[in-house]
Order: structure tokens, then sequence, then C-alpha cells
């Protein structure tokens, strides 16, 4: 509006006249529009002086207009007002191009304007938007936290109620428990009278379990020395059975060899008589009937000195049976074992544990209480043991049990 009213005016001034009022004009419009380009910044500053530099020299080439004064008073006037509106037009077409440039520059300036003012705008937008976003974010979590705060209120206000609950069932357990604690004192106090009494019975216990103990010791050392006494005879009747089978079969032989003997002496006998009936036929015949009579009666000699030294054996065989059922008998009448050593045991306390001291071979051997124990005793190797052996039975062993 301002452009189209100085420019109107300009135009106005130029009818009639007055330039150094179009000028002014000019440079007014020139002023307002610069106004207008002032907030565009650099841009603006650039095209101020473009224009600037494109105003001057239009400015310098303009002509002034001049007065010419007729003179002739008569025809030259109307050529002088033609020579005035030439000039005029010429200023009119010149100030059109000014405001041409002008209006244009102007146009110029207001899209940068508005596409500034759009950027700047659209810019607004978006960081009025990010802080929409962002508040409504908050306004969310400040939803939640008010939710949650108010659910942690009514949860601290329901444990509030279950800490009173709990708090009146506690005096209640503790006023059950201190009558409980009175009640356990008395119990306390009847099973410690009761705890002695088991202690004592407990020791008594212990007294019979060790006899108990001995006992067992004892008797099972007597069944070993039976057992062992038992193998022995055994052995001893194996050998005895295989020493009278060998006398039979010695008897059996002896009885046919004098089968034998005897069947050859029915043929030498019938030899003799053969010889004899016939002695008269021949002397030769009579001398080898003597001579095999002789040799028959050497033969007969030792076979009968053969059969009495048998005889003997047989005997002397029978004897030994004799003294070893002697000695069986007298074994058996004895109330003790040949050979056996005496071990000396010990049990502590504390886990029950019984430790044999001395074993057959001399070595040490550990064996806890329930555990079978098999105590071997070594056979007699000679006579000699046989003699201490029967020695010490008159003196029976015993188990040193040590508490």
């Amino acid at each position: 509006m301002s452009l189209r009213a100085t420019s109107h005016g300009d135009m106005q001034a130029l009818s009639l006249g007055k330039t150094p009022v179009l000028d002014g004009g000019l440079y007014k419009s020139y002023s307002l529009s610069s106004s207008n380009m002032n907030g565009s910044g650099r841009f603006g500053k650039d095209r101020m002086e473009e224009i600037k530099e494109i105003s001057k020299p239009s400015l310098t080439s303009r002509r002034p207009v001049r007065v010419v004064r007729p003179i002739s008073a008569g025809g030259t006037f109307l050529q002088l007002n033609h020579l005035q509106g030439e000039l005029e037009c010429e200023d009119l077409k010149n100030e059109n191009k000014y405001l041409s440039n002008e209006i244009y520059m102007e146009r110029i300036m207001m899209r940068t304007e508005n596409e500034l003012t759009m950027r700047n705008l659209r810019n607004l937008n978006q960081e009025l938007q990010a802080q929409v976003k962002e508040l409504k974010q908050k306004l969310h979590l400040g939803q939640q936290r008010a939710t949650l705060c108010s659910r942690a209120a009514e949860d601290a206000d329901l444990k509030r109620e279950e800490a009173e609950k709990s708090r009146m069932l506690a005096e209640a357990r503790a006023i059950d428990s201190r009558q409980e604690m009175d009640l356990a004192l008395d119990n306390r106090a009847k099973l410690n009278d009761e705890l002695q009494q088991l202690k004592k019975e407990h020791t008594d216990v212990q007294l019979l379990l060790a006899k108990a103990e001995k006992n067992y010791f004892e008797t099972k050392l007597k069944l070993d020395r039976i057992s062992s006494e038992k193998q022995v005879l055994l052995e001893e009747n194996r050998g005895l059975e295989e020493e009278r089978n060998n006398l039979r079969h010695r008897l059996k032989g002896l009885t046919e060899e004098n089968v034998k003997i005897k069947e050859k002496e029915v043929s030498s006998r019938r030899r003799a008589l053969a010889a004899e009936e016939q002695s008269e036929r021949s002397s030769k015949a009579q001398q080898e009937a003597e001579q095999g009579r002789r040799v028959a009666e050497e033969e007969r000699e030792h076979r009968t000195s053969e059969c009495l030294g048998w005889r003997e054996k047989h005997q002397a065989a029978e004897n030994i049976l004799r003294a070893q059922e002697d000695l069986r008998a007298q074994r058996r009448n004895k109330a003790c074992q040949a050979n056996i050593k005496n071990y000396f045991l010990c049990m502590t306390e504390s886990d029950q544990r019984v430790k044999i001291l001395k074993n057959s071979d001399g070595a040490p051997r550990n064996f806890t209480e329930g555990d079978p124990v098999y105590i071997s005793t070594p056979e007699p190797a000679n006579d000699d043991t046989e003699t201490s052996s029967s020695s010490r039975c008159d003196h029976p062993s015993f188990i040193h049990i040590i508490q």
C-alpha cells in the first residue's frame, strides 16, 4: 500500500512538474521498502546494495526539467509544451522502470521473508511438537507415578493393618511362649531327674554288658578250643584209618602169600611122596627130590620167618592204635586245649572299639563291637609243644578286659 501510494503521489507530482517532491517520494518509498528488508538479514542487505547501485546511475542520468522561455508569443508555445510533455513522458517511463524494479525487489523480499518465516514456523512447530511429546511422556510418567504412589499407599495401609495384626498375634504368642517356657522348665527339671536315673541304669547295663562280653569271649575261646581239638582228632583219625587200610592191604598180601606157601608145601609134599615112590626106581631122582625138599624147607623157613615179622608188625600197629585211643580218652577227660595262648583284650568306652593286643602271630588286630572275631591257633610242631600244652591245661587262660 505504501508503494502504491507513493508511486501515485509521484505521478501527480510529475504531472504538476514538481520534481523535488518526486525525488523525495522515491527515496521515501525506497526507505519504506528497506525497512521491510531489515528483518531478512544478510540477503536483504545484499539486495539493498544492488538496488542502490542500480538507482545511482539512473538518478544521475536523469535530466532536469528546464523552463523554456518563448521567443515569440505566437506559435512556439505549443512546441514548448510538446517538448515539455515529451520530457515528462521520458521521466514517467524512467519512474515506471524504477517502480517496476522496486516492485520486483519487493516481491523477491516478500518471498524470501515468507520462506524464512515458514521455515521458522516449521522449526517452531517441530520444537513445539517435541515439547508436546515430552510433556505427554512426562504426564504419562506422572500418571504412572501417581498410580504407583496410590498403590503403594494402599499397600502401606494393608501392611500397616497386617503389621498390627501380626503384632497382636506376636503378643499372644509371646504370652503363650512364656507359659510354654514355664512348662518347659518344669519338664526340664523332670527330665534331668529321669536322665540321672537313666545314667545309673546305663552304667548298670554297661557293667552287665561287660560281663556278658567276658562270658561271650570265654565261651568263644572254649568253642574254638573244642573245635581245634576236634580238628586234631579228625586228622589223627584220618591218619590212623589210612594206616589201618595199609595194614589191611599188607595182611591180605601176607594171607595170600601164606596160601601160596601152603599150596607149595602141599605140592612139595606131593613131590616128596612122588620122590619117595620114585626113589626106589632111581637114585638120581631121589637125590633131586632131596635137594628140592631142602630148597622147599629153606623157603618155608624163610617165609615162616617173614610171617612172624609181619605178625609182630601187626601187633605193634595194634599197640599204637590202642595207645592213640588211650590218648584220645585222656584228652576227652581233660578240660583244656593243647597249645592255646593267652590273648589280652582292651575295650574303650567312647566308640565301643575292642582291641586285641596280641594275636597268634604276635601282630596287633582291631575289630569293632558286633563284628565276628576268628581266633586261630597253630598246630603243635613237635612233642615238646604237646608236653607244654598238656602242662598248660591245668591253668585255663583268662581274658583281661579294661573299661
